[in-house]
């Protein structure tokens, strides 16, 4: 079984899933099909996940219409101990998923579950005994599935999310493409990666945001600034997932001359070299070494490459979610220290983020308080050890 993602006359991009033969499964699709407003990403994930549920049943030669609807149906061992422990192995390493992947697994399974047998009572007349103990049997099915969430341990790992200082500088020194040992094929190669790290970790760009940017969107000036926008599928783009502005879109000011003064050089020479080596024109900012629109694959690729060849430097979870952990981290710092509230901060973030939700800022405002709290220790106890001497 495999996922194909398919795209729409609109441009819109679904994916599906295929048996062994290649033939589209009708129910995963449909449920699929219903939660389109997701993106293109999360859609693909859950097909994913629900290709474990299917390769169960195939295995086991179970239809799983019959199965719910006949009067012996799964029981709570099948379940539990079968299905569940399915979904908490990995098979091509051959050890147990993380807590998150499971759990995300078994939501994925779960709600399918539970819309597939709502779809089937739906089907049935209100009055007759089978819509009653259909909805009897899919409560049953909810509360078994449920209880085998796994509620992981606290941590405190998102301190360790983002970058320091010493490797961000190291990580921006290795891709300066004026010098001479700078990470990259060729001139044009240089330039573009430097610009697609720079926009990341220096205004905060989601992959998708950055890849989406057309040259348009740049402006270079007395002002120079980066412009996310959210447009329309694009049908002339065959990236597949297409990258996309998922959240909101917003006007950032570029004030790192370096950065700025790479832009402008790239936009006006060097993009165009990376542009004549494809036979079709682009307006996309970031082109690949083919002089295509770069794929986020390039880009996890990318840093995948960077991590192996300065593993002595560079963190091990060097990505692009790192680079954006590390921007929203320093602009907390930056406005505690310029003294705006917390609510203010909490607001302030969530725009430069382009986030809808006030609440997803709060980790990297209890992040900068816990490091205060420790600076602060720091400096008690060594105020303490000069009195004693």
């Amino acid at each position: 079984m495999k996922v194909k993602v398919v795209t729409h006359p609109t441009g819109e991009q679904i994916p599906i899933i295929l048996d062994n033969e290649g033939l589209p499964v009708p129910a995963p699709n449909e449920y699929l099909l219903s939660r389109r407003d997701k993106s293109t990403n999360t859609l693909v994930r859950n097909a994913r996940e629900l290709i474990i549920l299917y390769k169960w049943l195939y295995s086991e030669q179970i239809d799983l219409r019959k199965k719910l609807t006949d009067p012996v149906s799964f029981n709570s061992a099948q379940i539990n101990s079968v299905l569940v422990e399915q979904l908490r192995q990995d098979r091509e390493q051959s050890k147990a998923v993380s807590p998150i992947t499971f759990n995300q697994r078994l939501t994925t399974v779960r709600q399918f579950i539970n819309w597939y047998m709502s779809v089937l009572i739906s089907q049935l007349p209100y009055s007759s005994n089978k819509f009653k103990s259909l909805s009897e049997r899919k409560s049953v099915f909810n509360e078994w599935l449920s209880g085998s969430f796994i509620s992981a341990p606290p941590s405190r790992k998102y301190l360790k999310k983002g970058l320091s200082e010493e490797e961000s500088n190291f990580l921006m020194n290795i891709l300066d493409p004026t010098s001479i040992h700078s990470f990259g094929n060729n001139e044009a190669v240089k330039y573009r990666n430097f610009i697609s790290v720079g926009l990341m970790i220096y205004c905060g760009l989601r992959p998708g945001e950055l890849l989406s940017l057309r040259v348009e969107d740049i402006t270079i000036g007395s002002i120079s600034s980066v412009s996310i926008v959210r447009r329309k599928p694009d049908l002339g783009d065959t990236r597949k997932p297409r990258p996309q502005v998922k959240r909101n879109g917003r006007l950032l000011p570029i004030e790192n001359l370096e950065l700025a003064k790479c832009l402008n050089e790239y936009i006006v020479d060097l993009r165009e070299v990376l542009e004549d080596k494809s036979e079709l024109e682009s307006d996309y900012l970031i082109l690949s070494d083919e002089g295509e629109p770069l794929s986020q694959a390039s880009i996890t690729q990318f840093f995948h490459l960077l991590r192996d060849k300065y593993s002595q430097n560079l963190p091990e979870n060097l990505s692009a979610k790192s680079l954006r952990h590390t921007f929203s981290s320093r602009m907390e710092i930056a406005m505690r220290q310029a003294g705006l509230s917390e609510q203010r901060r909490r607001e302030a973030l969530a725009h430069l983020r382009g986030d809808s939700s006030l609440s997803s800022q709060d980790v990297y405002i209890a992040q900068a308080v816990e490091e205060s709290a420790k600076e602060a220790l720091r400096k008690y106890q060594c105020s303490l050890v000069k009195e004693n001497n």
